[in-house]
């Protein structure tokens, strides 16, 4: 049987119904608010595989919340999974009317500034006309999303520097700083809170450093933790091979297996 996008939505309001499915009936927006984190996350790790079966699947997860979240809201009175596409569609055009109408943009760039200008302009972002730019950054995003949005509207803001060099020598300096913080630290004087604040403001100029570079901060940590993951797991698998537990073979012999891994993997990735 061949489903459409209109059978999902009639599969959701049969699940939410008297007779359906127990779980489903019981689920609100916040309860159901960690699926959409994860789906969303899994769909990116499998985005990085270059899996394109295993993106499809997960696509249909992240849409399955979303139909899911109207449905709640539907129920509610608040709004509809029709009203979300018609929102949608309305916005998009309306932000491209260089495409849709007959504005003129030279480039992605122009784009992007014609984008942030309509933004304001609209009635939602109205209401917090006047105050800050940074009113507009998520407090639910993960810290190093979070700083790269920060960052992003600090820049778009004039509040950035025209070149890389600068951004380079900004982060070592925090490195320096955080360095200089350690050494000063003895187990009768240890101020952690104070090495804290120092490792987050290198964490912080290294996102600046990646958006200079043209990548995303999260996406290149998530892939360090991806590649890691495997190396370490090939190291155990050559461990296992030899009948050894890995404090068995010690860090000499851990190392050496750790450059076999990073041959294997690197040829995977």
């Amino acid at each position: 049987m061949k489903y459409s996008f209109d059978d999902l939505v009639k599969i959701m309001e049969r699940l939410r119904s008297a007779n359906g499915c127990p779980w489903d009936k019981e689920q609100t927006t916040h309860s159901l608010l960690p699926y959409l984190v994860e789906e969303s996350f899994e769909f990116i790790d499998a985005a990085q595989e270059g899996d394109a079966s295993h993106m499809c699947e997960e696509l249909g997860d992240v849409l399955l919340q979303v139909v899911f979240h109207a449905q709640v809201m539907k129920e509610s009175g608040d709004f509809t999974v029709d009203d979300v596409v018609q929102g949608i569609c309305e916005k998009m055009v309306r932000r491209h009317p260089h495409v849709f109408g007959n504005a003129h943009v030279e480039n992605a760039a122009g784009v992007s500034r014609q984008w942030d200008k309509i933004k304001s302009s609209e009635k939602n972002n109205l209401k917090t006309a006047g105050g800050s730019i940074m009113d507009k950054v998520s407090k639910s995003m993960p810290p190093l999303a979070r700083a790269q949005d920060i960052i992003r509207r600090a820049a778009r803001a004039g509040f950035d520097w025209d070149a890389r060099e600068p951004v380079f020598e900004k982060a070592q300096e925090e490195f320096t700083e955080f360095r200089a913080e350690m050494q000063g630290i003895s187990e009768k004087n240890s101020n952690i809170d104070r090495l804290e604040d120092e490792f987050g403001d290198i964490m912080f100029s290294l996102v600046n450093v990646a958006r200079h570079c043209g990548f995303n901060a999260s996406i290149a940590l998530q892939r360090a933790n991806s590649k890691f993951e495997k190396r370490f797991r090939k190291v155990e698998e050559m461990c296992k091979s030899q009948g050894k537990e890995m404090p068995e073979v010690g860090l000499e012999g851990l190392q050496q297996m750790w450059k076999q891994a990073k041959a294997v993997v690197s040829d995977e990735l």
